[in-house]
């Protein structure tokens, strides 16, 4: 979910204002800042446990209505993608705190910093809750007494093991989790499809007859807000930008597309496979409707739990940076000079971050509200749903309007109205479904 190390400010500035002009000379497909390279980035940056969520989404609405959903949310996340590239072309910065200063100001970027806070909780308490998914199946291989077969439980242990990774300063040991993340994910993909075929043949529908139920009511939104947190990139965007060789806008568009299509097929497949596979009665992590003694899926819930459970404190430490630049930035002028690592004497001073007594008790307190998030919401679906609308649909639709007409300085109407009409249409479906009786 970043590029930034978390020893640096999240927002950080770049020195020397310009590409490296080494690896501009350098050859090779896989050169850095390579248009194969900026595919790579953002398929990486893109993929995560979003998809486990896809079959079931494709249930509220059916086959069809889906797809169509899923091509709208790719359709307008390349929009967005385009406007970010275009952004960081004119400009020449390279973090989306500095495009949003751009057009807020100053306080551009500490509500990006509550936005990066936030979601970061949230993806936390979306990681708890599968884990508390797959842990306990695993688990009822040794019996159903074991202790470890309560959801309460299992989050209380992963707990011991979460709550103090999150707390260090940095997670440099931890880095190489992104790698094994896409490695799990790309095996319990290919999984999910080539299992398949025999499941759909056991329920005996036809395809036909599939692909012809279809579901219309405000199921679409959640389906379509599950998608777009799917494809979303959070913030790096910009910074990937910044490292692509002559970026050209027929380039831009050619890398953006390409990476669109690409997440487009590896979601369509898990979505439509996992579906198919057990029907209506996909739960919302579909992964829970395999046989619990299924070899492959138990080596899918191992990875899955594994590389979750290191997810957790990768995510929650970006949002703790920001939460605590939103506190440096709130301080006095001579606090802040402060944190900005110079006093009068001129000697170097540490920012808030780096004070252990600070950061242990935010981080903790942080930790155990996504905990208790995660507790309260044991669907996850709903949970994802509700995370993508209020907080990635801001940051893949919403700001990026807002660059189009400030940044780009573009005057047509048309592309900034549906990426804010699509936010909105988010925003006052989820808050429908919220206040609905279950």
């Amino acid at each position: 979910r970043g590029g930034n190390s978390l020893a640096e400010p999240l927002l950080g500035r770049r020195s020397g204002g310009g590409r490296q002009q080494d690896a501009a000379n350098s050859g090779g497909i896989f050169a850095p800042g390579s248009m194969l390279s900026c595919i790579v980035l953002m398929a990486s940056a893109s993929i995560g446990t979003g998809g486990l969520a896809l079959p079931y989404g494709v249930s509220l609405t059916g086959l069809l209505p889906a797809a169509a959903l899923f091509v709208l949310a790719g359709v307008m996340t390349l929009v967005s993608n385009v406007i970010l590239f275009l952004c960081v072309r004119k400009t020449g910065v390279g973090t989306y705190g500095e495009l949003m200063v751009r057009v807020l100001g100053a306080r551009g970027a500490m509500v990006l910093d509550l936005m990066v806070c936030l979601e970061g909780m949230g993806a936390v308490a979306t990681y708890i809750v599968f884990i508390m998914d797959y842990v306990p199946q695993l688990c009822a291989l040794a019996g159903e007494d074991t202790w470890c077969t309560e959801p309460v439980s299992v989050a209380m242990a992963a707990s011991v093991i979460i709550w103090p990774l999150s707390c260090l300063r940095g997670l440099n040991a931890l880095r190489y989790v992104s790698t094994c993340s896409l490695v799990t994910l790309a095996f319990t993909a290919a999984v999910v499809i080539v299992k398949a075929p025999g499941l759909f043949a056991r329920t005996g529908v036809s395809f036909a007859e599939a692909a012809s139920e279809v579901k219309l009511n405000g199921g679409a939104f959640q389906v379509l807000s599950m998608a777009c947190f799917a494809f979303c990139i959070h913030t790096n965007t910009p910074e990937i930008a910044y490292a692509m060789r002559k970026p050209t806008q027929s380039r831009t568009f050619g890398a953006v597309s390409f990476y669109t299509a690409l997440m487009f097929a590896s979601y369509f497949a898990i979505a439509m496979c996992g579906f198919l596979s057990f029907m209506w009665e996909v739960n919302q992590d579909f992964l829970t409707n395999y046989d619990i003694w299924d070899s492959l899926i138990i080596t899918c819930r191992c990875m899955l739990s594994v590389t979750l459970v290191f997810a957790c404190p990768i995510n929650l430490c970006p949002g703790i940076q920001a939460l605590f630049n939103i506190l440096e930035s709130l301080l006095n002028s001579e606090a802040a000079a402060a944190s900005a690592g110079t006093s009068r004497s001129g000697e170097s001073k540490p920012r808030l971050y780096e004070n252990d007594v600070l950061r242990i008790p935010v981080t903790t307190g942080c930790f155990f509200i996504s905990l208790g998030v995660a507790l309260k919401s044991p669907h996850v679906a709903d949970l994802i749903g509700t995370v993508s609308t209020f907080l990635s649909s801001p940051l893949m639709f919403t700001f990026p309007a807002m660059m189009y007409r400030v940044i780009l300085q573009r005057k047509d109407v048309l592309i900034p109205a549906m990426l804010h009409a699509l936010t909105a249409a988010l925003w006052v479906a989820e808050i429908y479904r919220l206040l609905s009786p279950p």
